[in-house]
């Protein structure tokens, strides 16, 4: 897969084709980029940042990193390793990018989902936090990972490198997913379905507005499947559970606290849809 930098968008060469090798990526115009001692580099330009330290802070990416690395989500990830596996081949090599894949657990699984696969992985997010914790929780993969800080409204990363790119969650244009997706290349958008959550919704809120999946236009879908299940959680659980979710900060703490202290099980509701590219510019 190749670089771009973030600045200039020209090639971004990392010497020797390896990270741990030098600890400066560097591109045509002579921009250079800092390997962190974790092993990601930050390619977010102080200029195009909104802020001194977006994204999740500390604690949201330990409460996610807790929470996920506990299993909760896994029929979702299972889902979709199962599906991938049906469209990949054992003897070619791929690029996989998780687009705003925050502390890296998505990443992690497909690894040891996908271990005899050739798959190189690498993924982003705006927040450094989660990015050292992805690249520290990924040093004892088999596979190669690479993670980078940057902004998924501009990826440094060249047209059509990417084979199979994930999106949970997070958001990215779509115009930006088919830039970096080859011919033939694989998108699969997570996004949480109807129900997802609604126990914490029916006590957050006094009319609750469902949330409504709707599929990418213009781009071709080639499958959609849902993945739902149940979860009894402890109070610790759901409030890291919480800190993930847009609630942490838009409800009061009387009210995510009875979210946090309910003592009913949890709907977990999502919507993956694939899409393939086909067209190149």
């Amino acid at each position: 897969m190749m670089w771009q930098c973030p600045i200039c968008d020209s090639v971004l060469y990392t010497p020797n084709d390896s990270v741990h090798r030098d600890n400066t990526w560097r591109c045509q115009q002579s921009h250079c980029f800092d390997v962190a001692k974790q092993g990601y580099v930050n390619l977010l330009p102080v200029q195009f940042k909104h802020s001194l330290d977006p994204g999740d802070d500390k604690s949201m990416v330990k409460a996610r990193e807790v929470f996920l690395n506990n299993g909760h989500y896994e029929p979702l990830i299972q889902a979709i390793a199962s599906d991938l596996q049906g469209r990949i081949s054992q003897d070619k090599t791929y690029h996989l990018f998780d687009a705003g894949c925050g502390e890296g657990y998505y990443l992690r699984r497909l690894n040891q989902l996908l271990e005899s696969h050739d798959i190189t992985y690498y993924g982003n997010d705006i927040s450094k936090n989660a990015v050292l914790r992805a690249a520290k929780q990924a040093h004892s993969m088999t596979a190669n990972h690479q993670y980078i800080v940057a902004s998924s409204y501009h990826l440094p990363v060249s047209k059509h490198s990417v084979d199979v790119l994930l999106q949970v969650f997070a958001p990215i244009p779509s115009t930006e997913a088919l830039r970096i997706l080859k011919r033939g290349g694989l998108w699969y958008q997570i996004v949480p379905n109807t129900l997802h959550l609604q126990e914490f919704k029916s006590l957050l809120y006094t009319n609750i507005q469902s949330h409504d999946p709707h599929q990418e236009l213009d781009v071709n879908l080639i499958n959609e499947f849902d993945v739902n299940f149940t979860l009894s959680l402890s109070s610790e659980e759901k409030a890291h559970l919480m800190a993930m979710t847009p609630y942490a900060h838009s409800a009061t703490e009387d009210k995510r606290n009875a979210c946090i202290n309910s003592n009913s099980s949890l709907t977990i509701a999502f919507k993956v849809y694939v899409y393939q590219q086909f067209l190149m510019d």
